[in-house]
């Protein structure tokens, strides 16, 4: 029987588009026990259990991912991402972003160097640019640190996605989307609407048997992991089995 929603594999990831945005939000939602805080004015809106973090996919921002967070220190900063940057890489953004601690020292252009990326030698910021020219990741100028960083994905004069993070954004949160934008591994994406429109030229497609049946069985693998870990951790340690003894008494 012929698979009634092919799909193929497509690289460089950052020109595959979106995806499908459950693979982030049914994740945080049922795997890390997020809640929905939508309004009518966000398509999606979602908050930690400690409202320290929030994930919004804004529609008044042009579909427009909104990571927001709160440090323990009480620093806020904030990650503005395009809806056409991959979903997988968002989610290892918002993955990071989950870890109770995170690189502070993190070297964010060096996954992107190592992968051939290179520098800008006539730009005033350190600079990354993406082999096929496509792709600029760009330290901006700022009084404090760390700096605030910018990238964006443009093809043929047309703007596919940007991203952007706060002053106070983490290194260890912005290399998160470096070493996703420097993975050569291809990503599935349905047949129809591959490649990007005018992306074709530098788009690699494969054909694969992945199917939606397989995107979905991942998606729940993922949320049982993340649920159990969770679980895990807020379950209080199992009481010893009783002995019926006096609790000054103990069998050795």
């Amino acid at each position: 029987m012929p698979n009634p929603t092919p799909y193929v594999l497509s690289a460089p990831g950052y020109l595959t588009g979106g995806g499908d945005w459950e693979h982030l939000t049914e994740w945080l939602q049922r795997g890390h026990g997020w809640r929905d805080i939508s309004t009518i004015n966000q398509h999606t809106a979602l908050a930690s259990p400690d409202n320290r973090l929030h994930v919004l996919l804004s529609r008044r921002a042009a579909w427009t991912w909104i990571l927001r967070a709160t440090a323990p220190d009480d620093q806020e900063w904030a990650a503005v991402l395009g809806a056409h940057l991959p979903i997988e890489y968002i989610t290892a953004v918002v993955d990071a972003m989950l870890r109770p601690t995170c690189e502070h020292g993190a070297d964010v252009l060096g996954p992107l160097q190592e992968a051939g990326w290179t520098t800008d030698p006539e730009s005033p910021t350190s600079t990354a640019v993406s082999p096929d020219g496509l792709v600029r990741f760009t330290e901006e100028r700022a009084p404090s640190a760390p700096r605030p960083w910018q990238a964006a994905c443009t093809v043929n004069g047309y703007r596919w996605w940007t991203a952007a993070f706060s002053t106070h954004a983490p290194p260890g949160i912005v290399t998160a989307l470096t070493r996703s934008l420097a993975s050569s591994d291809p990503l599935p994406r349905m047949a129809i609407g591959t490649p990007l429109y005018g992306c074709g030229p530098y788009t690699r497609i494969a054909q694969t048997p992945h199917s939606y049946d397989d995107e979905q069985a991942q998606l729940e693998a993922r949320i049982a992991q993340a649920r159990d870990r969770r679980l895990a951790r807020t379950s209080p340690a199992a009481a010893p089995p009783s002995t019926g003894r006096s609790p000054r008494t103990r069998r050795l």
